[in-house]
């Protein structure tokens, strides 16, 4: 029973860290640049005991008895949630949380998973900035090994980024776009809320003292069924030059593009992500009624 422990861990961190990855779709380089503007200018802050919110529900509005649908969020709004999702691969799959909230001015992105003995923690710090969402922290730690532990600190007054946690210690120049791997997924969020998301973009993630860009292409709506019930989303294709691997992620677009499914495939191997509940700005997340 021992023996199957390394295989056991290495596939659940590998199942994690690719459950957020495809979320490193959201680590968009938008060249574009331009930020949130109803979002105001914030100064950088380390991470802190993040204190709970007590968030206003979203307002809806039933013009027909038979047309009970939730208003998409306003151009440029990002709210809070929470929300439970199964993460699978083969016969393995466990559940992970993950949550939005905010911490002052900026947003704390988290997510929780564990697997029998297996702990999983990974928290991204991310600044309101005048020019849009950029990371300030990084954080990633599993209990099986603290030689993956990583600690990100971005500066952005000298465009650079460091671990000094890691086992590997590493320090390297950014460019404006670049985005740890949880906190890109905020990013590309923002983008398609403020409708800045083109047919193809690329986008830059810095892992482990290593930068890789990834092209995201938008496939098109489609209606899916998931244990939250029926919702209407955006398909994205995430891929990357000389990789086997490709990333297909859909969006809930009456819910502020929440992930709801995400399908990694790579060679033989398939990892998925699904949505089970969420709550949005304190409103239960729910499919369309027939």
């Amino acid at each position: 029973m021992i023996t199957t422990y390394p295989k056991t861990a290495r596939s659940f961190s590998r199942i994690s860290l690719l459950a957020l990855l495809c979320c490193t779709l959201s680590n968009i380089a938008f060249a574009s640049g331009g930020g949130i503007s109803a979002i105001p200018d914030a100064s950088p802050k380390m991470l802190v005991q993040v204190e709970p919110i007590n968030a206003e529900p979203i307002e809806t509005q039933t013009t027909k008895p038979q047309t009970i649908k939730t208003q998409a969020p306003k151009s440029g709004e990002i709210l809070p949630y929470q929300a439970e999702y199964k993460i699978s691969s083969d016969s393995l799959s466990t559940n992970a949380t993950r949550t939005l909230s905010k911490q002052g001015n900026n947003w704390l992105l988290s997510q929780h998973a564990k697997l029998m003995f297996i702990k999983v923690n990974e928290e991204s710090l991310i600044e309101n900035s005048k020019d849009g969402l950029r990371p300030l922290h990084y954080e990633y730690s599993n209990n099986m090994s603290s030689k993956q532990d990583q600690s990100i600190n971005f500066d952005w007054a000298t465009h650079s980024a460091s671990d000094k946690k890691y086992r590997k210690p590493w320090s390297s120049k950014i460019s404006d776009d670049t985005f740890d791997q949880l906190g890109a997924q905020l990013k590309m969020r923002e983008a398609i809320i403020n409708n800045r998301l083109d047919k193809e973009i690329s986008l830059t993630v810095v892992n482990r003292g290593k930068h890789k860009t990834y092209t995201v292409k938008q496939l098109g709506e489609e209606t899916i069924d998931s244990p939250a019930g029926k919702l209407q989303t955006i398909k994205l294709l995430r891929s990357r030059p000389g990789s086997s691997s490709e990333t297909t992620i859909w969006l809930a677009k009456d819910w502020n593009y929440l992930i709801v499914k995400l399908e990694q495939r790579e060679d033989d191997e398939v990892y998925s992500l699904e949505l089970l509940s969420a709550t949005l700005n304190g409103k239960t997340v729910k499919g369309l009624r027939q």
